[in-house]
């Protein structure tokens, strides 16, 4: 008896301690890369600003096109309801919007991109040059390996997905106003103007809650699996997988967090 609720203690608080001090070890990294910042006054260092001018260009920049692919795709779905919200009466289609696409779909999408874009190739980079020795060149230079590699990631991903989920939304409602208007629906101004009717000033704040600590998390996730991997070629894939599963799980449930507190409170 005894000998089986060791086992399933032993089963169930091993995976909570793993996750636990994974967790420790995120918000670590986050909150070193947010002192740093602070205590530069928010100036990086010319070599560290154009690492995080990199990191911008290719997370958000370069994502752009196919952001506005999935914003077609989303805003054709939603102009196929405009018959159905005629029917309906009006502002009902604006309150769907703000509900599903504005709380809950556009940071989902700009989380997926940025995850699936950058946060693998951002493992993929740190990985390569921590078995290439290129993180020891750097300490043997004296750089700072932490705020070369590190901070200008955790800073551009986060600025990125802001700017990412902003452009979503925005190219979003406004080809679902113009499509939905051919369908029958309302006019793109009546659309958009109800779509500000249905705003509250919570759905802004949580839209910077979505935005910001996923992208600072999922380059934080990037980087520790990344750097953690160590002489040998074979261990960039495992970064790579490691880093999806895990910020997809992190993002995923900071996300259901925040919409379970956004609804109960």
């Amino acid at each position: 008896m005894w000998t089986r609720l060791l086992s399933l203690s032993r089963t169930l608080g091993t995976p909570v301690v793993n996750g636990a001090s994974y967790a420790v070890r995120l918000a670590a990294l986050i909150g070193e890369t947010l002192w740093i910042v602070l205590a530069a006054g928010g100036r990086l260092r010319p070599a560290v600003r154009q690492v995080f001018y990199r990191q911008v260009y290719f997370t958000g920049v370069k994502a752009v096109p196919f952001a506005l692919l999935l914003a077609s795709m989303v805003a054709l779905v939603v102009a196929a309801q405009a018959p159905w919200s005629a029917a309906a009466g009006g502002g009902v289609l604006g309150t769907v919007l703000v509900v599903v696409l504005v709380r809950e779909l556009g940071p989902v999408v700009a989380v997926t991109i940025v995850i699936a874009r950058s946060g693998t190739a951002m493992a993929a980079e740190l990985a390569t040059m921590r078995v290439d020795g290129e993180v020891d060149t750097l300490s043997a230079l004296g750089i700072d390996p932490f705020e070369y590699l590190v901070v200008p990631r955790l800073l551009g991903t986060a600025v990125s997905l802001v700017a990412l989920t902003i452009f979503f939304l925005a190219a979003s409602l406004g080809a679902s106003a113009l499509l939905s208007s051919l369908l029958g629906g309302p006019a793109p101004t009546d659309l958009l103007a109800q779509v500000a009717r249905a705003l509250q000033g919570a759905d802004g704040a949580a839209l910077v809650a979505k935005t910001v600590v996923p992208g600072l998390t999922i380059a934080a996730v990037a980087c520790l699996e990344g750097l953690a991997a160590w002489r040998s070629t074979t261990d960039v894939p495992p970064a790579v997988t490691a880093t999806v599963v895990r910020s997809f799980s992190v993002a995923f449930g900071w996300n259901t967090l925040v919409s379970a507190f956004l609804y109960l409170t």
